[in-house]
C-alpha cells in the first residue's frame, strides 16, 4: 500500500496500515462507535446488528489479527494486492449506516400526541434531535483535517487530479501513431495516468516503482547488469544520468516511445543527447519522443472467439 511493505513492518502491518489509512485510528474509532450504536439502537435494528455485528467479530479474528497479513502473505504478496478493501469497506459501509439511521431516524420531529393523549414524544423527539446534532458535530471534529482544515479546494478536473494529466495524455495522443502508446512517468504522475488513461501503457508498473523510490532496487551492481525496466527507472524515477546506450536500449527493448519529466528537473538536455525530442510541454512538464528501431505494437485481446464457442458462458452472465 503505497509506502509500507509487509516484510519490513512484520506485526505491526496492520496497525501501520489502520494508523496511515484511518487518519491516526480516527475513523476505526468512529467504527467502533458505529458499532455500539448498532448493537443498542432497538430491536427495529436487529437485521443491521445480524449483519454488522458478525462481520466485526470475522474481522477482529483475521484482518486485524496482527498474524492474519503475514499468513497471507505466504500465498501471495499482500503488497500488490488491494488489501486494504478488506478492511476498509466494512467500515465505511458501517460508520454510513449508523450516520443515515441517526440522521433520519434520530431527527425526526414527532407531533408527541398518539390517539389524541400526549405521550412525551415531543421530548423524544427533542432528545433524537440532540443525538443527531452531537453526531454531525462529531464528525465535523474528528474529519476537520479533511473538511476545512485547508479550506474549500476545488478540483481543477472533474477527475480530481492535476490539469497537467489530461493536458499530458493528450498530447501523447496526439502525437503518436499507435492508439496505445508506452510512456513512462516521474513517480506521481505514473500513478495518476494509470488512473486516468488506460490507452496509455506504462513502461514501468506500480511495484517496480514502489521498489524503486523505496530504495529496495539494487544499484550496487554495474548498470550494465541492470534489467531494462531499472534503468529507465534510474533515469526517469530516480534522476541518474546512466550511459547512454544503456538508456537507449532500455527505451528499445521495453517499447517506449515517451518520456515526461519535470521540465525544472535538469534531465532533458541527457534525454535529447540520448535522441529524444520535445513534442509539448505544460505548466511544469515536459513530453519528450523517442523513436524505436523496432516499434512494438500493442492491440487489446479479442474474445469473440471465447463468446462464440462457450455461448453458455455468455448466457449465464446475463
Amino acid at each position: 500500500m503505497q509506502n509500507l511493505n509487509i516484510a519490513d513492518a512484520g506485526l505491526s502491518y496492520i496497525f501501520e496500515c489502520i494508523s496511515t489509512y484511518y487518519d491516526g485510528n480516527i475513523y476505526f474509532l468512529l467504527y467502533l462507535l458505529a458499532m455500539g450504536f448498532l448493537c443498542i439502537a432497538g430491536k427495529s435494528r436487529l437485521r443491521m446488528r445480524e449483519i454488522f455485528l458478525p462481520q466485526f467479530v470475522l474481522m477482529i479474528l483475521t484482518v486485524y489479527n496482527p498474524l492474519f497479513p503475514l499468513a497471507l502473505n505466504s500465498f501471495f504478496d499482500v503488497n500488490k494486492e488491494y488489501y486494504r478493501f478488506l478492511w476498509m469497506s466494512p467500515v465505511i459501509i458501517c460508520i454510513s449506516t449508523a450516520g443515515v439511521v441517526i440522521a433520519s431516524e434520530y431527527s425526526g420531529a414527532r407531533s408527541g400526541v398518539t390517539g389524541g393523549v400526549d405521550d412525551g414524544g415531543y421530548g423524544r423527539s427533542f432528545v433524537r434531535e440532540v443525538l443527531a446534532a452531537g453526531f454531525i458535530i462529531c464528525i465535523l471534529i474528528v474529519g476537520g483535517s479533511f473538511l476545512y482544515k485547508d479550506g474549500y479546494i476545488v478540483s481543477p478536473t472533474i477527475y480530481h487530479m492535476p490539469t497537467e494529466i489530461p493536458e499530458i495524455s493528450d498530447i501523447i495522443h496526439e502525437d503518436a501513431d499507435e492508439e496505445y502508446p508506452r510512456v513512462v512517468f516521474e513517480y506521481d504522475y505514473n500513478m495518476m495516468m494509470r488512473q486516468y488513461d488506460a490507452s496509455i501503457l506504462l513502461a514501468c508498473d506500480r511495484e517496480a516503482y514502489l521498489d524503486a523510490v523505496n530504495g529496495k532496487l539494487n544499484y550496487d551492481i554495474p548498470a550494465e547488469n541492470w534489467s531494462y525496466t531499472d534503468r529507465l527507472l534510474s533515469v526517469v524515477g530516480l534522476g541518474n544520468k546512466i550511459h547512454e546506450d544503456l538508456f537507449v536500449s532500455a527505451l528499445e527493448h521495453t517499447g517506449t516511445e515517451y518520456v515526461v519529466v519535470t521540465t525544472s528537473g535538469g534531465m532533458i538536455p541527457f534525454l535529447k543527447e540520448c535522441g529524444l525530442t520535445v513534442v509539448g510541454e505544460t505548466a511544469n512538464h515536459t513530453v519528450l519522443h523517442y523513436e524505436p528501431e523496432e516499434p512494438q505494437g500493442f492491440e487489446l485481446p479479442d474474445y469473440s472467439e471465447v463468446w462464440r464457442l462457450t455461448p453458455q458462458i455468455y448466457d449465464f452472465l446475463l
